[in-house]
């Protein structure tokens, strides 16, 4: 009244550690349940090994279908053309190429892409298999134990 009064200003301020919170847990969630496809396209029945090991593949990859087709990075080739491909390619991209094969592949086949690939100067080639489980016993589930005449 005397002197006039005093209005004081009010700071309003929002925490925004709630909703941080929410926004980081719904990060983790997509993150965690997110399938990543390993390998988008053609369907190869790849063999099995009970010793496989699990490794990065590379981006560079080499396929061979069941019925010999060759294919480099998803296009039809011949073993001659895939020598020339991979010889264009920069060094650093050869230094490592995953050859995928259909269990049923011819194994001259296979010795010719990877002779091929090798004289194009590709140094490390994975040939990607599927792992299974190492059965009990080293038998199979019918009792027989190995080859006829052998325990």
């Amino acid at each position: 009244m005397f002197g006039g009064e005093r209005k004081t200003k009010r700071r309003v301020s929002l925490d925004i550690s709630p909703l941080m919170d929410v926004a980081f847990q719904l990060i983790i969630f997509f993150a965690v349940t997110t399938t990543f496809l390993e390998q988008a396209g053609m369907q190869l029945e790849l063999p099995e090994s009970s010793t496989a090991t699990a490794e990065e593949t590379s981006p560079i990859e080499v396929s061979v279908t069941e019925d010999g087709t060759v294919r480099f990075q998803g296009q039809v080739v011949t073993v001659e053309q895939l020598e020339s491909e991979v010889a264009a390619l920069p060094a650093t991209e050869r230094a490592k190429i995953t050859v995928r094969a259909d269990r049923d592949v011819s194994y001259g086949l296979i010795v010719s892409v990877i002779d091929a690939l090798r004289k194009a100067g590709a140094e490390g080639l994975s040939l990607p298999m599927e792992a299974v489980e190492a059965r009990q016993g080293g038998g199979s589930s019918s009792g027989t134990r190995g080859p006829p005449g052998r325990p």
